[in-house]
């Protein structure tokens, strides 16, 4: 008996040492679980004014984000004690980089935290009160219940660390010492449960919760087949930075809130999608009267979403905050030191099957045909801090050809150094933009708008930093030196795989236009400046390029090319340019290097790569006005668009291609001859009979203009385009995407 009383002590004891690290934070923690089990009694309710920022963004390999979607969001909350909240949007406005779902339709319920109290943390919290909830019953409840790091039964779930970090803030006039304790969950719990991990921040005289930062995880119990099926091609993971402020100097209510989920899969290495929400609250009212609920729990009632009228959201203008101000405010990089193992660069030696770009895996164009292709990395982490390996190989069906490559990379702070060798089919459009680099498997719906060659290289490379990681606009040089070989390529396929009256693809997907086989020895530097701004032009601000590339040997050039983008909000006006620019030179210059321009590089009253040559540019410029109108979200069954927003758009292109010197000229025609789309057939020169080039000089600046009708935020545009000179007739412009 004696035995057993001791041996109970014992284990209780352990059970204690492991789950606080100190007496100390033990008490700190049941003072804090004690002030947030129950809502102030004084507390009744209260009002505010949120603003929020919803975006969709890419943060790339090299740590930058790119925001491909931004919809801003302007809405008042009302909370009771008893559980209830209502969200009201009124005001609503959105940038696109191309068309898409809007991102109220991933969340259809309010979205913000109303308060920190409480034995479970409700994400996305109450009922699903939209019309969708008819048809799906299942998804009524909770999206996501977390165990609350103070709720009574804590000490099942998570283990505390921490506690004699304090900093220091202050709030109404008063210092506020702040202790910072540290929460992990308990590893392999019986039960499956949602759990937080991060840190809280907590009020060393009052107790009360000032500011929750960390990730959710689901962890313990058996995961279901689903989850194991889903896991294995999408890793997830939502972070949330949740912040209170002393309101009325006696409650602790959200001041700001940040939740993000981060999306990772195989398909794109260290690539990762972002969805974030970013919250600002302001102008509470608060009732503190006599309590006249005797409620001291929080239940789950229906959080709801709900819209004002079409025509207040179309006259709401009273933003506090620039469009796109709050996402740019904070960086995926943030959560750094909350990463899952998986995404982390420390740890043991780590072997993953995973491509670094989805066309890696999988692509389809006119040369190949589908692709398919395969990889792996092998991240040393602790064992050799930065190094990984990298490789990847896939087979081309139609064209029977294996490509791939390897490469070895080393990180060290704002430095990257790799080797890289590869057969690659690279295409040689000029002026592209992020995102815009295909093969994808566009050729799969509509015609193929590159062209392509067979490339071999072996390369060494250098990648600094210059910016702090910190930094939102970020600069970046790159050198490279190596040796390469590129070769010709032929069309080996006529259409996609759907039929043209479907798709209304009603030309042959043309001829690969010439290239000039031969080694070389190839050194490159590149200068990019904030390279986020003309992805999709989503983000305002401007951005810099600036590339120079030189090869010798059986082929040999020089070529330098550099662009400028930018734009900018003034009220319901958007202004925005692009400058594109530059010149190649040799005694024999490939046709792979010359310059082509045309619709696809931005002048739009004009045929793909019409123009072409040694030296070319293209200037784009647009005014955007937004009307004040259908400003409210559409709903369609169980999905949400943006905003129709319509707005009128008066753009100008300028082009200007020249053939200055005789290899400019023969490279022109080693690109081949221009085809009639509809048989492939050469074109012939009524005065010679000889066939067309399939690119020419503009002889002299090419100038046309453009008036669209831009909706869904900027992401579809309808109008036309009209060639500033004689003969020319306007054409049809339907554009898909924001890109200038």
């Amino acid at each position: 008996m004696l035995v057993a009383l001791a041996l109970s002590v014992a284990l209780a004891d352990t059970v204690r040492d492991t789950t606080y690290t100190s007496d100390a934070l033990r008490q700190l923690v049941a003072d804090a679980a004690i002030q947030n089990r129950r809502v102030p009694p004084s507390l009744q309710s209260y009002r505010a004014r949120v603003e929020s920022e919803l975006s969709i963004l890419v943060r790339r390999a090299d740590g930058s984000d790119v925001a491909l979607q931004i919809e801003e969001v302007e809405s008042t909350v009302s909370w009771q004690r008893t559980g209830a909240l209502t969200q009201r949007v009124v005001g609503y406005r959105a940038r696109l980089a191309g068309p898409n779902l809007s991102a109220l339709g991933m969340i259809h319920r309010a979205w913000i935290v109303p308060v920190l109290y409480g034995n479970r943390l409700e994400l996305f919290a109450g009922r699903d009160t939209t019309r969708r909830a008819r048809h799906r019953r299942a998804r009524r409840d909770i999206l996501i219940a977390v165990v609350h790091p103070l709720a009574d039964d804590r000490e099942s779930v998570y283990r505390f660390s921490g506690g004699d970090t304090v900093v220091t803030i202050r709030a109404a006039g008063r210092a506020i010492p702040v202790a910072v304790v540290h929460v992990a969950a308990r590893p392999d719990p019986r039960r499956r449960v949602a759990v937080f991990q991060g840190d809280l921040y907590i009020d060393a005289l009052r107790k009360h919760m000032v500011r929750m930062r960390g990730r959710f995880d689901i962890i313990g119990g058996r995961p279901s087949l689903r989850e194991r099926l889903t896991s294995a091609l999408i890793q997830g993971v939502a972070f949330v930075d949740l912040t209170n402020s002393e309101i009325a100097g006696a409650y602790w209510l959200p001041a700001t809130q940040r939740i993000e989920g981060e999306i990772g899969s195989p398909l794109s290495g260290d690539t990762r999608s972002a969805f974030r929400v970013v919250s600002r609250f302001d102008d509470y009212e608060i009732n503190d009267t006599t309590p006249t609920v005797a409620v001291d729990s929080l239940r789950l009632l229906p959080h709801r979403l709900t819209f004002a009228p079409s025509d207040s959201l179309s006259g709401f203008h009273a933003w506090t905050a620039p469009l796109g101000s709050a996402t740019e405010s904070v960086r995926t990089d943030d959560f750094q030191d909350l990463l899952p193992d998986r995404w982390r660069a420390t740890g043991p030696p780590r072997l993953d099957f995973r491509t670094e770009h989805f066309s890696d895996a999988l692509h389809f164009d006119r040369v190949e045909g589908l692709y398919t292709g395969f990889g792996a990395s092998l991240r040393f982490r602790d064992a050799a801090p930065g190094l990984v390996a990298r490789a990847n190989a896939g087979y081309a069906w139609t064209e029977q050809t294996l490509r791939g490559g390897t490469e070895l990379s080393w990180i060290h702070e704002r430095w990257t150094l790799g080797v890289h060798a590869a057969r690659t089919l690279d295409n040689t459009n000029d002026f592209v933009t992020p995102f815009t680099s295909g093969p994808g498997l566009e050729a799969l719906l509509v015609q193929d708008d590159y062209d392509y060659v067979d490339r071999r290289r072996a390369t060494a490379s250098l990648l600094r930093s210059w910016a702090p990681a910190s930094s939102l606009a970020p600069l970046l040089t790159r050198w490279e030196l190596g040796v390469g070989r590129d070769d010709g390529e032929r069309t080996r396929l006529t259409r996609g795989i759907f039929p043209p009256s479907i798709l209304m693809n009603d030309s042959l997907l043309r001829p690969n236009r010439g290239v000039a086989p031969g080694d070389y020895v190839r050194g490159a530097f590149t200068l990019d400046y904030n390279p986020g701004v003309d992805a999709g032009y989503v983000r305002a601000g401007l951005g810099a390029r600036l590339r120079y590339e030189g090869g010798g040997g059986q082929l040999a050039w020089q070529r330098v090319e550099g662009r400028l983008a930018g734009n900018q909000i003034y009220g319901p006006f958007l202004l925005g340019a692009r400058l594109d620019g530059g010149i190649v030179a040799g005694t024999r210059i490939p046709p792979q290097q010359i310059f082509e321009i045309g619709y696809g590089e931005g002048l739009l009253a004009y045929d793909y790569k019409e123009f072409g040559g040694d030296r070319a540019a293209v200037m784009q410029e647009e005014a955007l006005y937004a009307l004040p109108l259908w400003r409210r979200p559409l709903r369609i069954g169980a999905f949400i668009l943006p905003s129709p927003s319509p707005a009128v758009a008066l753009g100008a292109q300028h082009g200007w291609a020249d053939a200055s010197t005789r290899a400019a000229r023969l490279a022109l025609i080693g690109l081949g001859p221009r085809v009639d789309p509809a048989t492939n057939v050469p074109l012939l020169d009524p005065a010679t009979g000889l066939p067309l080039p399939a690119s020419r000089p503009t002889d002299g600046i090419r100038t046309s203009i453009d008036l669209t009708l831009r909706f869904f935020g900027n992401s579809i545009a309808l109008g036309v385009a009209q060639a500033l000179e004689s003969g020319a007739k306007p054409g049809l412009v339907f554009r898909l995407g924001s890109t200038l």
